[in-house]
Formats: structure tokens, C-alpha cells, sequence
């Protein structure tokens, strides 16, 4: 199972522009947790997903995902618009074996 955490507009935007080979506008930091027993495997995408709707984005950095080891902590990056954002309610990442791991875009929703 893996714990997300999304944050918009997050500080590491100006970290990355800075120092990591000036990837300019990575406003969204997704982090996850593998609270699971076993390792996963999570490619580079997820969908962000509203009432009807969902949208694929294929393009997280780093590119070709994580093995995410039980306990161990990853991020994901990438630029998105905030109005787009706000469209959606929640986030789905597919592990390597089509599991499906759903978290809210905001704490409470």
C-alpha cells in the first residue's frame, strides 16, 4: 500500500530550477510511502482524477519510477497549472502488477 502526499506550489520548485539541471516550474511534489511489506514498483505516471474525468500525466520526474522499498520515501515531480489542479480531487498511482493506490489532492476532501 502506498501513503501519498501531494503538495502544489511546494518550495522545491526554486530548489530544482536551481540546482537540478534547470528543470524551471516543477510546482507539484508528490511524495509516497510504502507502508506495505513488500517492495513496489511505480512507473513515472499517475492520474489525477475528478467526477468523470480522470487525466494521465506521463511525464513525473524522475523519468522511469521507483522501486519504493517497504518504509522507504519517494517524490515526483512535475509542472502543472494551478487551475488545472483544481479541477480534481484525487490522485492514482498503478503499481507494476495494476494495483491501484488513491489518495486526496487536499486533506479533508
Amino acid at each position: 500500500m502506498l501513503l501519498i502526499k501531494v503538495i502544489m506550489n511546494s518550495a522545491v520548485e526554486e530548489i530544482l530550477a536551481f540546482k537540478c539541471c534547470h528543470m524551471l516550474d516543477q510546482n507539484l511534489e508528490i511524495h509516497l510511502k510504502n507502508l506495505g511489506p513488500e517492495p513496489l514498483a511505480v512507473p513515472s505516471s499517475c492520474e489525477l482524477v475528478s467526477e468523470g474525468d480522470r487525466m494521465r500525466i506521463d511525464y513525473l520526474y524522475p523519468q522511469g519510477g521507483y522501486v519504493v522499498q517497504p518504509g522507504e520515501l519517494v517524490a515526483f515531480y512535475c509542472s502543472l497549472p494551478d487551475e488545472v489542479f483544481e479541477k480534481y480531487r484525487s490522485i492514482v498511482f498503478r503499481d507494476a502488477v495494476g494495483r491501484e493506490h488513491t489518495a486526496p489532492l487536499r486533506p479533508g476532501s
